[in-house]
């Protein structure tokens, strides 16, 4: 199996190379894809994941953060079957959109997240309805520039809350303790990752 991954806003492909290592050694072959998350293509960038993926095996998507809105995006665009793309992992995920991307606007500064509020991180509703399995891993250590901005009682990673990390209609979701960035850089989403991609649900 292949698992292509997607990096979130304002990062490049190389923070999730030590994500990408620890499940190469879980057996799967990897490949990360960098996009500029600040003036998204989304067409150039869906075109880079058809060309990842693998002909002869089964493929995974797994984004964190904006990585998972754009992988959700392509399954829009594009449709896959299950026998072409059959599981999908968002982490730290704003499914239906981020609050602080609101509250950023709100304040007049919009600008520094460039397109991509277009591109999924503005508050929305929405359901999955791919025939691809969702898995949702999110952290609640509420460490990070959303305490700052937002005074309010929802759990959160310090940037994106709980809720906004599920979605109805995924099959699974689990929570550790981790921040936003942390989420990326230890051992317990890996793990996750491999067991939902055989169970189709988290290891409990």
């Amino acid at each position: 199996m292949k698992i292509i991954l997607l990096h979130g806003l304002y990062m490049h492909g190389i923070v999730m190379q030590p994500l990408s290592f620890q499940l190469r050694k879980l057996g799967y072959d990897t490949q990360v894809i960098s996009y500029n998350s600040l003036n998204i293509d989304e067409e150039a960038l869906f075109t880079r994941i058809d060309q990842a993926l693998a002909q002869t095996s089964c493929n995974i998507l797994v984004g964190h953060s904006l990585g998972g809105l754009m992988i959700k995006r392509y399954l829009n665009a594009r449709n896959p079957s299950t026998e072409v793309i059959s599981h999908v992992v968002a982490i730290g995920s704003p499914l239906k959109g981020a609050s602080i991307v609101s509250r950023l606007q709100h304040l007049g500064v919009g600008k520094v997240l460039g397109n991509s509020p277009q591109c999924g991180l503005q508050q929305h509703e929405d359901t999955w309805h791919f025939p691809q399995a969702l898995g949702s891993i999110a952290g609640n250590i509420p460490f990070g520039v959303r305490r700052l901005l937002i005074r309010d009682n929802s759990q959160s990673d310090g940037t994106v809350t709980l809720d906004e990390t599920r979605l109805w209609g995924m099959k699974d979701h689990i929570e550790t303790k981790q921040t936003h960035t942390s989420l990326i850089y230890n051992a317990f989403v890996p793990a996750q990752i491999d067991h939902f991609i055989r169970n189709n649900q988290f290891l409990r």
